[in-house]
This record gives structure tokens, C-alpha cells and sequence, in this order.
């Protein structure tokens, strides 16, 4: 027996020898650390100082929530059940978690029954009946570490599903979030609209009249025309983008264009304050830096299989059975048959396959490396992008309130002189405009200011601790 074992340890050590001498490959790869990134100490547009750490937890929270409008609420909680693009990432992510499972049970022994049972006979001879049974049991063990590096690049995959998972369901709330501030701002917009299309029809009354008396010239009455029927196209215009937007939001909440419509309403635009104290987070709580982090560990794990292929594969098996012509004394039969040993294959040549896998590996690896930091970058600009735009737009609003209260008197002032007879009707129509656009251009800084709050929230991740 000592013997037999010696003699299979020579042959193993052997075999490692040989197959040692045919590859330049390492025993044990390299432990897997998450690559440094070279970042800023602050935020070029906001005192905030920037800290890594992975201690951190990301922090769950309803973000939407800071803008406290319930209709919104009410649609992302719809979203957030029956949204396909996010069932279908829940699906992947289900999907990871079984070849997980799958790679796990790698780990456990395997055991195999078989049975069988033949009749056999023929013209000149009698029949007779054959039954058997055999176990099997196999093991491999995980000498080389591979299986664990196997188990340790699925639970990567896994965790960059679930990364790519918060990250859909990010996406799909911004889109919903920006639609439904899009719709409000239209409804806003198309209100104005009428109103306005009220006081020129009014106007265009009254011109008539005067031109009936001979008061006016034609050319008021066609100015004034001119103008309402402006206004009219520009309702049109906006109610055909309310349509295609609502129609996003109801594909978005799961739902035919036919089964959801948002009705009117009339709210105050509040552009809410973030708090800006947790930049840090950034690396910790957005899905795409995690998502990116976790595609790199799990080639690192292939990387390290590909550098230990050239290792043997060993396996110790067991294998019982037991024959009988007659099947009431199978389990008493005397054929009785057992074998147990150790079994070890490795490829001594193979083209230059597995260096060519080591280097397909490498690359691999080396660009999820980059696309790593390349997300991390991604992501600091896109705070930085959002800081600079709420600085700029508050500057902007500013200004936009000072224009819209000169269009105002301008247009007082203007109809003032029109009805003294100083000026012609083109003055007031040109004043009109002037009013009205600055009115629209005040709600379409308000609809960038409501999207740009979004877009910084999702920048820091989306799980944004409110205060």
C-alpha cells in the first residue's frame, strides 16, 4: 500500500514538473486590491473637500422625496414595480446569483447512482436476468486554489449585477423625474398661453372696432392677428411636447400610452437646496463606480485562472458495485466489486493556447482597469458639471426676475403711449412679445434648474442622506 502511494506521488510530481517546464505561468496569483485613482483634494466649484474612504455605507433614501410633490412620489412608486427595464435588470441579477450557486457547489463532493436491469435468452438457449448496482462519489479538491478564485470572480459578477441593477433604477427615475418636471412646465407654459391668447382676442376685438370707425389703419388690425395667431401655433407646439412626454412617463411606469394620463395641475416651482456635505460618497454610492470596480475584480479572478491553467487537475473518485442474476439477492450478491484512487490530468503542450489565454486575460483585465477609472473621472466631472450649473443658474435667475419685471413696464409704458396716439400698434406688439417670452424663459430656467437638482443627486448616487 505504502508502495502504491509513493509510486502516485512520484507520478504527480512529476506531472507538475513537466508541465511547470512547459509555462512561465505563476503558482499563486496575486490578491486582488482595488486600483488608487488619482483625484482632486476639492471640487473646483464648491468649497467641499473630497475624502476617500471605503468605510462609508451608502445611505438608502427616497431621493425624490427633497422635492415633495406627491403626484412625483406616487409615479416612482410605480416606477419602481413595474418599470421592465429594471425587472429585466432584476432578472440578470437573479441570473448571476444561480451560476454563483452553481460555481459554489464545485466545492461539494459528488455522488451518482446508477441501476440497470437486462433480460437476454434466444431459440436453443434460456433466458436469464441481470441486475446491478454502482455508486459513485468523486472530490475535487481545491489544491490549486482555483475554485476559490472561481467562487471569489462570480461573486464579483454578482455584485456588479447588482450594481448595474441600482444603476438602471437610477436611470429610470431620473428619465421619470425629468419627464414629469418637463409636463408641469409645459402645463405652466400652455397656461400662460391662454391667457394671453385671451387678452389678444380681446385686443383684436377692440382693433376692429376702431378700424370700423375709421379710428386705425388696417395694418393694427393684421398686426394684432398676426400675434394672436402666433400664440395659437405656440399652444399647439407645447401640447404636442406634453403628449410625447406624458407618453414617456407611461412607458416608463410600465404602462400603455392609452392606460395613463396626468391631468393639469397648477403648482408653485420650488427648486429645492441640496445638502452638499457628503461628497466623499461619490466612489461608494454611484452603481456605475461600483459596477466598474466589481467588473475588474472578476477579471482579475479570470486573470488569475488563466495563470494556474497549466496546473494538473486532480480528483480522487470511489466506485462500488455489486452484480446479481437475481434481483432479491443483489444486495447479498458476492459480486461485489469497489475501486478508490486519485487521478491527476494535465495538457503538456497545447500550441501555446494557454499563453495565449493568459494574455487575452491580461488585456482584459488592464482595460477594465482603466474603465474603472475612467468611472471615477466620469464621475467627478458629472458633480462638478452639476455644482457649476446650480451656481450658474441661481446668477441666472437672478437676472431672469430683474428682465421679466422691465418687460412688464415696458409693456405698460408702451400701451400707455399707444392709447395717447405716440407710437403705432407694432410697439405694443413687439412689447407683448418681449413680455411673453420673458415669461416662458423664467418657467425654462426653473425646468433646468428642477432637472439639474436631479442630475446631482444621481451624480452623487442616487442614495443622498437629505436633510
Amino acid at each position: 500500500m505504502q508502495s502504491l502511494r509513493y509510486k502516485n506521488a512520484v507520478c504527480l510530481s512529476g506531472l507538475m514538473i513537466l508541465t511547470a517546464c512547459a509555462s512561465t505561468a505563476v503558482l499563486r496569483p496575486p490578491e486582488y486590491q482595488v486600483p488608487k485613482v488619482q483625484i482632486d483634494e476639492q471640487y473646483k466649484y464648491a468649497s467641499l473637500n473630497w475624502t476617500a474612504t471605503d468605510a462609508l455605507q451608502p445611505i438608502e433614501a427616497d431621493w425624490w422625496q427633497i422635492y415633495h410633490d406627491p403626484m412625483l412620489s406616487q409615479l416612482i412608486q410605480q416606477l419602481n414595480q413595474e418599470n421592465l427595464s429594471l425587472r429585466q435588470a432584476e432578472a440578470r441579477f437573479r441570473y448571476a446569483n444561480a451560476l454563483l450557486e452553481q460555481q459554489r457547489a464545485v466545492r461539494q463532493p459528488s455522488l451518482a447512482l446508477k441501476a440497470s436491469a437486462n433480460r437476454s435468452g434466444g431459440k436453443n438457449a434460456a433466458s436469464s436476468g441481470q441486475f446491478s448496482s454502482e455508486i459513485q462519489a468523486s472530490w475535487i479538491p481545491d489544491v490549486w486554489g482555483r475554485v476559490a478564485k472561481a467562487i471569489e470572480g462570480q461573486q464579483a459578477n454578482l455584485e456588479a449585477s447588482g450594481a448595474e441593477l441600482q444603476a438602471v433604477k437610477l436611470s429610470q427615475q431620473l428619465l421619470a423625474t425629468e419627464a414629469y418636471w418637463n409636463i408641469r412646465v409645459l402645463d405652466a407654459q400652455i397656461n400662460i398661453l391662454q391667457q394671453t391668447q385671451q387678452s389678444y382676442v380681446r385686443s383684436v376685438q377692440i382693433l376692429k372696432n376702431q378700424y370700423a370707425a375709421g379710428m386705425i389703419a388696417r395694418a393694427d388690425v393684421i398686426q394684432a392677428e398676426t400675434q394672436l395667431k402666433q400664440v395659437q401655433i405656440q399652444q399647439l407646439e407645447k401640447q404636442r411636447e406634453r403628449n410625447l412626454q406624458e407618453n414617456i412617463l407611461a412607458i416608463l411606469q410600465g404602462l400603455g400610452i392609452a392606460q395613463f394620463q396626468l391631468l393639469p395641475q397648477k403648482i408653485v416651482f420650488q427648486v429645492p437646496k441640496l445638502p452638499t456635505q457628503l461628497p466623499s460618497r461619490l466612489l461608494i454610492q454611484r452603481p456605475d463606480v461600483i459596477r466598474a470596480e466589481r467588473d475588474l475584480a472578476a477579471t482579475h479572478a479570470q486573470l488569475g485562472l488563466a495563470q494556474t491553467a497549466w496546473l494538473p487537475d486532480v480528483s480522487i473518485g470511489l466506485n462500488s458495485a455489486v452484480n446479481s442474476q437475481i434481483f432479491s439477492q443483489l444486495f447479498q450478491s458476492p459480486q461485489y466489486l469497489w475501486s478508490a484512487g486519485l487521478k491527476a490530468a494535465a495538457v503538456l503542450w497545447d500550441g501555446g493556447k494557454r499563453k495565449a489565454d493568459i494574455a487575452a486575460a491580461q488585456a482584459n483585465h488592464d482595460e477594465k482597469s482603466l474603465a474603472y477609472k475612467q468611472a471615477v473621472l466620469t464621475g467627478l466631472k458629472e458633480v462638478e458639471d452639476a455644482l457649476m450649473q446650480s451656481a450658474s443658474f441661481r446668477q441666472q435667475q437672478a437676472e431672469q426676475a430683474k428682465l421679466s419685471a422691465l418687460a412688464v413696464e415696458n409693456e405698460r409704458v408702451v400701451t400707455r403711449r399707444y392709447n395717447a396716439g405716440l407710437v403705432s400698434y407694432l410697439e405694443v406688439v413687439s412689447a407683448q412679445n418681449l413680455r411673453l417670452q420673458a415669461e416662458q424663459a423664467a418657467l425654462e430656467l426653473k425646468q433646468l434648474q428642477l432637472k439639474n437638482t436631479a442630475q446631482l443627486i444621481a451624480a452623487l448616487g442616487g442614495n443622498y442622506a437629505l436633510s
